[in-house]
């Protein structure tokens, strides 16, 4: 049996090699049973733990050992990634012309790890007057020395130069003090950054108890509520001084007792070579100090928020002289209001009225030569939902009154508002030219003033003055009325009492023309279509 082969078939198994018996554990000695003892172990109990141990080893031993997994890579850029260091400084600008000597500016320094970029920026402070913010967009800074700049250079009481400015580096943030410190770089000393002297002056003149500051709106006097959106006016007369020669112009002061401003405009010239829809200010809106005074041909206007002895109404009851920013002025009249206002608070009675001034301009320049010294507004309509009668518009045609052989071609379309008697002139678009509007919508006067009238009183266009074939003379310019559209003659004969004789006649002049113009032309297309 020992000579076959180990192959399957070949291989047999005796019934006596598969028995294994149990020993017995119960037996009988002189008639009573025992329990029998167990076997004695041939190896004691701790030569059997270590055989157990030398078995584990050379199992396990045998088996070959699995490689350790290797690290994750990760690339430079990666690892860099979001890593900043951050450090505070500040830098110096010299002042010209100014008490503070110089300027001290704080700033923060940002480094870019992953491409050794730099960035600066200055906290923003309310009220500085800086163009505070980004200083340095995010970028590599070439080195005094060649190359650029790393944060091997960067330490604590270092000076980094960049573009010509000197930023002195004083402290860090704890992330940018243990990456250097791992890096083996030696820190040194934090340094505390300045003051601003002119900071320090600012916060001085705020804590001072006499002075009042913008800084501190809370601390200016309460205004009363009285005085709340009160405007005064006065007709005053401004002395200048041209040629060695001083003469006195007309003018308008308006004061404000709710901030004690003073403002000066001249009176609105009604002029019909141009449109000014504002008056031209002379002096805008500002304190005036009641003693003035001059020092080598500069006013003393008295410092930022201090409190002074200003100009006052009791001091421009007319008549009264009063020196604003060296100029005299010639108090000559109020109006109803601050007639009112000065006999309410001063008791001051027999004020003048403000008077309308006559000035002398060049005849050739188309003024009137009178001046409204009171400036009030045009009363404007107001928008929104309008009866049909206020919505009516009457629409002309008009072509320029000129010589010129080039201005011939040009039309334009006159719109008449009969709500408020207002005109708009438009061109219409031509070869060559754009078109739009030439004149805004308002009340135009007419260019012959009756000088006879005490008071300045112009005379301005209505439907009356409009007809076909009338000249009329905007701001001049001479324009000639040629059409209308068909609504002006319906409006004008269910309106005939309200229209001129004129108006009426010359529409239905007009458009029996165009009729009689047509009728031929109709019938020779109905010859051709025949």
């Amino acid at each position: 049996m020992s000579d076959l082969p180990l192959l399957p078939g070949y291989t047999f198994s005796t019934p006596e090699e598969r028995q294994r018996p149990i020993r017995q554990s119960l037996e009988w000695r002189k008639g009573a049973p025992l329990v029998a003892a167990p076997p004695q172990p041939l190896l004691s109990e701790a030569d059997q733990q270590d055989l157990v141990r030398q078995e584990r080893r050379l199992q396990f031993a045998s088996r070959p050992r699995r490689a350790s997994t290797p690290p994750k890579f990760l690339p430079e850029w990666a690892v860099l990634d979001k890593k900043v260091l951050r450090f505070k400084g500040y830098f110096t600008e010299q002042v010209e012309g100014g008490r503070a000597v110089c300027r001290v500016r704080p700033v923060v320094i940002y480094y870019y790890l992953v491409d050794d970029a730099i960035a600066v920026t200055e906290p923003r402070t309310p009220n500085s007057g800086l163009d505070q913010g980004r200083l340095l967009n995010r970028q590599q800074v070439p080195h005094p020395d060649g190359g650029f700049w790393h944060w091997t250079h960067l330490n604590l009481g270092e000076t980094l130069t960049l573009y010509g400015r000197h930023y002195i580096i004083c402290d860090c943030d704890p992330f940018t003090k243990e990456y250097l410190l791992s890096e083996g770089t030696e820190l040194g000393n934090p340094v505390t950054i300045p003051p601003d002297p002119y900071t320090l002056m600012r916060q001085s003149r705020i804590e001072t108890p006499h002075r009042t500051s913008d800084l501190r709106p809370h601390s200016a006097p309460p205004v009363p509520p009285q005085l709340r959106g009160v405007l005064l006016k006065f007709d005053v007369m401004v002395e200048e001084v041209e040629d060695g020669r001083s003469r006195a112009s007309p003018a308008v002061l308006l004061y404000r007792p709710q901030d004690l401003t003073v403002e000066l405009r001249q009176p609105s010239y009604f002029d019909y070579t141009e449109i000014r829809k504002f008056s031209p200010i002379i002096l805008r809106a500002v304190k005036v100090p009641l003693r003035d005074s001059s020092e080598g041909g500069v006013i003393n206007i008295g410092e930022e928020g201090e409190k002074g002895e200003w100009l006052l109404p009791r001091h421009l009851i007319p008549p009264a002289s009063v020196t604003i920013f060296g100029r005299r002025v010639l108090v000559t009249g109020c109006d109803a209001f601050t007639q009112r206002f000065l006999q309410d608070y001063y008791g001051a009675d027999n004020i003048p009225n403000m008077k309308y001034v006559e000035t002398k301009k060049p005849d050739e320049s188309g003024s009137s030569g009178k001046t409204q010294s009171d400036i009030v507004p045009r009363h404007r309509p107001r928008r929104g939902l309008l009866i049909p009668q206020d919505a009516t518009v009457l629409r002309f045609l008009a072509k320029l009154d000129s010589p010129l052989g080039t201005e011939a071609d040009r039309t334009f379309i006159l719109t008449y508002h009969v709500v408020d008697a207002t005109l708009e002139l438009t061109e219409k678009p031509r070869p060559g030219g754009l078109g739009g509007r030439i004149l805004s919508r308002m009340r135009v006067p007419k260019p012959e003033v009756v000088e006879d009238k005490k008071s300045w009183d112009p005379d301005f266009y209505t439907l009356d003055d409009i007809y076909i074939g009338a000249p009329l003379k905007l701001w001049g310019q001479h324009y000639l009325i040629t059409g209308a559209d068909k609504y002006v003659l319906n409006y004008a004969r269910q309106h005939e009492d309200q229209v001129s004789p004129q108006l009426l006649s010359s529409l239905l002049h007009h458009f029996q023309e165009d009729t009689q113009d047509k009728e031929p032309a109709d019938q020779e297309q109905e010859n051709n279509k025949c």
